[in-house]
């Protein structure tokens, strides 16, 4: 006699509040990475200061501070970039675990002490060791946010199935060529500190050309 052989019913998958616990968890950790952002990005103005006083040559205090401003621009603008590539890799996140959030952290601590080292760059440009300072805590923060994005894009291990190929190479390539613009540059410290700070303008066509080759659908 035949016994019916019963059929186990399909594994539901986690449950649907499992997954909107991961997505609140996600969306805590951009929140609070934001905010971190922001207080940089504030921070780096406090370098600039002009003299109290009735007899203050203000044009030529403003003069004056012409290399803080500088690398005031500089700074926002590397800060920015990085802000808007977490902004993006997170969008595409959608669980999280331990290693997101300490290499979350890690990236966010270069991020933390860049306006110190723009101040040492603004102040001190001349000197050698503020613009290797400088260009090293640029690099190791793109390094760290290239190592964030690999964690949690390759594989898809902390994102959606949709997440498209190119849109995880743009994600990883996107720090990974800032940090290597600014430690390649180093190379050309014995041209002075000047050239140094003007190869860094590269990143401008090098991150053009890179969006172009790896035209990231859907990564709007």
């Amino acid at each position: 006699m035949a016994t019916d052989v019963q059929t186990p019913p399909p594994d539901p998958g986690p449950p649907v509040a499992d997954a909107r616990d991961q997505s609140k968890e996600v969306a805590r950790i951009a929140a609070f990475s934001d905010g971190v952002y922001a207080i940089a990005i504030t921070l780096l103005a406090l370098q600039l200061e002009i003299p109290f006083g009735d007899d203050v040559d203000v044009w030529g205090a403003l003069r004056q501070l012409w290399p803080e401003f500088l690398s005031l621009t500089i700074s926002f603008a590397v800060i920015g970039a990085y802000w808007v590539a977490h902004h993006r890799l997170f969008s595409h996140i959608r669980r999280y675990d331990a290693g997101l959030i300490w290499l979350n952290l890690l990236a966010l601590f270069f991020i933390v002490i860049m306006p110190f080292t723009t101040s040492l760059v603004g102040e001190h440009g001349d000197a050698p060791i503020s613009v290797v300072v400088y260009a090293l805590s640029v690099a190791l923060a793109g390094f760290a946010n290239t190592g964030m994005a690999a964690y949690a894009l390759r594989g898809r291990r902390l994102c959606g199935d949709d997440v498209g190929g190119n849109v995880i190479k743009y994600n990883i390539w996107r720090g990974l060529v800032i940090g290597l613009v600014f430690l390649v540059s180093l190379v050309l410290l014995p041209l002075g500190t000047s050239v140094v700070t003007l190869s860094w303008l590269s990143l401008i066509p090098l991150q053009r050309i890179m969006r172009h080759r790896l035209s990231r659908p859907g990564d709007g």
